[in-house]
């Protein structure tokens, strides 16, 4: 409960900062396209509040970025930031609107965002952004969308980097090869570019099953993680493809979509021979650790862990160790056209500007944003110097380490706003900052663009019913879950989702829909693989 008792906190919050600000404003007598050109000529500095940068703020304000960016837009930027820990961000930001901050833009999340702006505390931004040069190009018109109300534009929109996977299946390539030489007439096909480094659901049971004879004492075939029973890349295989997924026009939870069960079978198949083990307690070894000390032939993780799972004496990528993107039905494996991946983007930060701002500062504002996306400016102030901080092979963006992370670790914090089409490209050089971690984000993201299903939930706004009782609802779920799959004591999924309808699921459910059905971006931002 405790996400509706900070929902519910900034509920309250955001309401005393609705009644100041209808108490009065600051002077704000030009609207429109002439009142933003002139504006513009009288403002050159403001004040920015970030999120978290892992730096002081002084060392903020005195990046060699930040001198970049005002030689090159004419406005001098104050820039502060919000602490690290999502909660004090959260107090943070209700307390600047509150108390009336000198803050011009404020950079605040998707929920934040749509929290604020029903409680009538952000300007009209629409006629600055009309007469820009880059921002109303660069951004998509779904980008646009969110941040639009009854016409208006009320923030900049900044979508996350690319629709991809952040993680696979990493396994032990040694020993499936080792099976494949002594049962020639059974080979597994090896994940591989050819088929999208896919495997069916079989032939990863089969695979298991070897691996069960391979690892030493204390060690498992596959391995699950803490609360991990909704495996990402082994429910595709069974159809079902995000948490909240459309099943003929309706959004449904993960358990009551067609082929849960099936999965739900598969899991507990796959504990009843053996073959999996959970991580019951945060003490225990995960599946990262059970990786490193050749203690488990196969388990889910993060692209960012792929470089300590193969870390070896001599620094060189681990040929043990090979990654899967996901499973795929039996009857599908090989046709690529029906490979589908759980997958990221949306957009989960607006920077925007208090209503009681001055015109003249909004207007900067938006200006400086958009002068900050000039093409060439834009790959400067995000990469840097090619030769120096990164390099260009074959059309693709590398690090030049340690230069890169030293010059531009935190020049995603000077952004506001992307280009997107361009920065999904530049964007991939952070997932290639060592050969482990390219080999596997590139292979499990192979065909992501075409594969990846993305939640819709993730861009809906703050929803009252959705907020107080999903997070608790999700937690019953899993517990019964964990039991379910991973020890002898089990409820049917009849029984599990009922629990999930006994925790207001219904509700949940009907709420979510509500929004849904009158969404107007459903085919724009999630279409069919």
């Amino acid at each position: 409960m405790k996400k509706f008792v900070r929902a519910a906190a900034l509920l309250l919050c955001l309401a005393m900062i609705g009644s100041l600000v209808a108490c009065g404003s600051k002077t704000q007598t030009t609207t429109g396209t002439d009142a933003a050109a002139e504006a513009v000529q009288s403002a050159d500095s403001f004040h920015f509040y970030s999120i978290a940068t892992g730096i002081e703020t002084a060392q903020y304000n005195a990046h060699p970025i930040a001198a970049m960016i005002e030689a090159h837009t004419g406005y001098h930027v104050i820039y502060d930031q919000a602490p690290a820990n999502a909660e004090d961000a959260a107090k943070a930001i209700t307390n600047i609107f509150m108390s009336r901050s000198e803050y011009d833009a404020i950079v605040v999340s998707k929920a934040q965002f749509y929290s604020l702006l029903a409680m009538d505390a952000l300007k009209d931004i629409t006629p600055y952004v009309e007469k820009s040069t880059n921002l109303k190009n660069v951004i998509s018109e779904f980008g646009w969308s969110t941040a639009t109300k009854d016409g208006s534009i009320y923030g900049i929109p900044q979508k996350d980097a690319k629709k991809c996977s952040n993680f696979g299946i990493a396994f032990r390539v040694d020993w499936l090869e080792e099976y494949n030489a002594a049962n020639p007439d059974t080979q597994i096909p090896v994940p591989s570019e050819e088929n999208a480094y896919t495997m069916s659901v079989s032939s990863f049971k089969t695979m298991l099953e070897f691996f069960k004879t391979k690892v030493p004492q204390g060690g498992s075939a596959f391995n699950v993680d803490m609360n991990g029973v909704m495996q990402e890349c082994i429910l595709p295989a069974f159809g079902v493809v995000q948490e909240w997924a459309d099943v003929n026009g309706q959004l449904e939870y993960y358990i009551n979509q067609p082929g849960f069960q099936d999965y739900l079978s598969y899991m507990q198949g796959l504990y009843d021979e053996g073959l999996v083990s959970y991580q019951s307690t945060a003490e225990a070894d995960g599946t990262v650790k059970l990786l490193q000390g050749k203690l488990l032939g196969a388990g889910k993780v993060f692209h960012w862990n792929a470089a300590a799972i193969e870390k070896t004496e001599t620094q060189e990528l681990d040929d043990s160790i090979g990654y899967i993107s996901v499973l795929v039905a039996d009857e599908d494996f090989g046709d690529l056209s029906k490979v589908r991946q759980f997958a990221n983007e949306g957009y989960s930060m607006y920077t925007v500007v208090p209503k009681y701002a001055d015109d003249a500062k909004a207007a900067a504002v938006v200006d400086w944003a958009d002068k900050k996306l000039d093409k060439d400016f834009f790959l400067k102030m995000v990469m840097g110097t090619e030769g120096e901080t990164y390099r260009v092979q074959d059309g693709a963006y590398y690090p030049i380490l340690p230069t890169f992370d030293e010059k531009q670790s935190i020049s995603d914090k000077f952004m506001t706003g992307t280009r997107e089409e361009d920065y999904a490209k530049y964007w991939l050089c952070r997932t290639r900052k060592t050969q482990a971690q390219d080999k596997m984000f590139s292979r499990t993201n192979l065909i992501s663009e075409q594969s990846g299903v993305k939640s819709p939930v993730t861009v809906m706004p703050p929803n009252e019913t959705f907020d107080q009782y999903f997070s608790g609802a999700s937690s019953e779920v899993t517990n019964a879950l964990i039991t379910t799959m991973f020890s002898a004591d089990r409820r049917s999924l009849e029984e599990i989702q009922t629990l999930f309808q006994t925790n207001s699921g219904d509700e949940i459910t009907a709420a979510v829909n509500e929004w849904y059905t009158s969404w107007g971006g459903r085919d724009t931002f999630n279409p069919a693989p």
